[in-house]
């Protein structure tokens, strides 16, 4: 049984600075100078043990990077990748994570070509991301000096959205998608859970965040030692947090396991806001991108509790939030953005598998229960396949090893039209 001020290991908090940035270890193959837009600038020499036949890097777009990775037997079929999100104030970069390309080098050993870009800017990307992802069709057309005989899509996290975008937008073009950790559920589903958890947590932890749900400090950064500092002493107050309706914070479910994770997702949830609510109003012209006036806070089943007595207490607490918590209003112009960049329509008429953590920290498994109501609302659901797998983590804790099977199956259903 872990106690209430047990303090969380240096693992836990390792993983909350992967989280925070939603990526890994960029790879070896760096990138080259980049010259005019709309052409490749370089080919890089591949690895001396790689798929590839060569490496082509370009610009396109306003400051967007590209790399097309041309195998060397070609299996005439092409695979488009789209990256999670990035922090808004990182530069714009062509290095990758390093699932991404783990993936991208067994869809070589398979003889596909593998095409990414950079988005012309960094942040709440959906937008940009959807316009410079379709935009490298052409770009490997004219690489691979023939159309893809299939193309397929595969996004992570938010670029999963991105690819859902594509593929509902553009059935003749796109054979396929596979979408792996992914923000399925939309931008609105995404933002109004970060914003809640931000204003209980509020409650929960008073003067422990800089800033407001709408308003954050330029550059702020929330310390992971500190929050857990202040979260520990008042543990009561986080699994009521975990408890509401609007803030299920996921946790893993094992008895040694469940407290650290519900630490570790609710730092994740308000530092992901911390470096995001900005670049959101901003997309939004400054406009308020979050609103609970309307909404009432809550409670549903309780997290598991820790020790005999506390339900009555950890009940109390949520009986609270709705009264103590801040309220702001939704701008209607910010709601229009978030729904076209991007709320699914559920008009998927190719194969699309979706791979998604139970417990993941950083786009909780509900968008996965948001998306098949939205398909299957729209008559499509024959054409979604949901893998739900049980273990706690973002992209990086699916690794290619649960990519691979997933996109075998995506394989097989495209060229033979049976669903898995």
């Amino acid at each position: 049984m872990i106690t209430p001020f047990t303090r969380l290991g240096p693992a836990y908090l390792g993983l909350l600075l992967v989280a925070a940035a939603c990526a890994e270890t960029p790879t070896a193959l760096s990138t080259a100078t980049d010259a005019a837009p709309n052409r490749a600038t370089s080919i890089l020499a591949a690895p001396p043990v790689s798929p590839w036949l060569r490496i082509v890097d370009g610009t396109t777009g306003p400051g967007a990077l590209y790399r097309v990775y041309v195998p060397l037997e070609w299996n005439g079929d092409l695979v488009t990748m789209a990256h999670p999100i990035r922090d808004a104030l990182m530069p714009v970069s062509r290095t990758n994570e390093l699932y991404m390309d783990s993936l991208a080098t067994f869809l070589g050993r398979r003889g596909y070509a593998v095409a990414y870009s950079s988005y012309s800017r960094n942040g709440f990307a959906v937008k940009d991301g959807a316009q410079r992802t379709h935009q490298l069709a052409g770009i490997a057309r004219s690489i691979l000096k023939r159309p893809p005989v299939r193309q397929y899509l595969v996004g992570f996290s938010l670029g999963s959205a991105v690819s859902l975008s594509l593929i509902e937008q553009y059935p003749a073009q796109y054979n396929g998608a596979l979408l792996l950790c992914g923000m399925v559920g939309g931008s609105l589903v995404e933002t109004q859970y970060l914003g809640h958890v931000r204003t209980l947590f509020d409650v929960a932890f008073p003067g422990v965040l800089s800033g407001t749900t709408l308003s954050v400090p330029f550059n702020y950064m929330p310390n992971a030692d500190s929050l857990q500092a202040a979260i520990l002493p008042r543990l009561p107050w986080l699994l009521a947090l975990a408890s509401m309706r609007q803030t299920p914070l996921p946790y893993a479910p094992a008895p040694d396991a469940y407290i650290p994770t519900l630490v570790q997702s609710a730092i994740t949830a308000v530092t992901f806001h911390a470096r995001g609510i900005g670049d959101i109003t901003s997309l939004a012209h400054g406009k308020s991108p979050f609103g609970n006036t309307g909404v009432t806070y809550a409670a549903g089943p309780l997290v598991p509790l820790p020790y005999p007595g506390w339900e009555s207490m950890v009940t109390g607490i949520t009986q609270s939030f709705d009264t103590a918590a801040a309220r702001f209003e939704m701008n209607v112009a910010a709601r229009n953005y978030l729904t076209n960049y991007y709320t699914p329509t559920g008009r998927i008429q190719r194969p699309v598998i979706t791979v998604h953590n139970a417990w993941d920290p950083i786009v909780p498994a509900f968008h996965e229960d948001s998306l098949r109501q939205i398909v299957t609302a729209a008559g499509y659901a024959g054409n979604l396949a949901q893998t739900l797998l049980q273990q706690y983590g973002h992209c990086e804790q699916l690794g290619v090893d649960k990519s691979i099977p997933s996109w075998l199956m995506l394989e097989q259903w495209v060229r033979t039209g049976t669903k898995p």
